[in-house]
């Protein structure tokens, strides 16, 4: 199959081999209100539930009895890298339920947003909002 050459120069890829080689991953938040399925959409987009997620704190794999417990309340921590082992190479963060007149969650959105969008390495930037 032949490639297509962008604008850009850059050669799309068929798989995630040019952020591999690079020990990158593609990172997405994916946001909205509460109960509207943010979480379900991870699971469809990865083929696993969240219980499979592997969920890191501050590089540090948290076990599968605190993941349930955060699902089951509907907790999230929005700083938390969230990876499918069916989907190497993307890093996920899940936002908490945005609710209207909550100025702390927008708070730490807009400080999450703002410090993975400007400077700093490729490696820890956001690199899609859904």
């Amino acid at each position: 199959m032949a490639s297509t050459i962008l604008d850009d120069g850059f050669e799309p890829q068929e798989d995630l081999a040019f952020w591999q080689i690079r020990s990158l991953s593609f990172r997405v938040l994916i946001l909205g209100r509460a109960n509207a399925g943010k979480s379900s959409i991870l699971e469809r987009i990865a083929g696993e539930s969240m219980e499979a997620a592997q969920v890191y704190r501050n590089g540090v794999l948290l076990s599968p009895n605190h993941i349930r417990g955060d699902i089951e309340r509907g907790e999230h921590d929005i700083n938390e890298e969230i990876r499918f082992r069916s989907c190497p190479g993307f890093v996920f963060h899940d936002s908490r339920g945005l609710e209207a007149g909550d100025s702390n969650d927008l708070k730490t959105l807009y400080e999450f947003v703002q410090g993975r969008s400007t400077g700093g390495k490729l490696k820890t930037q956001l690199h899609m909002i859904w």
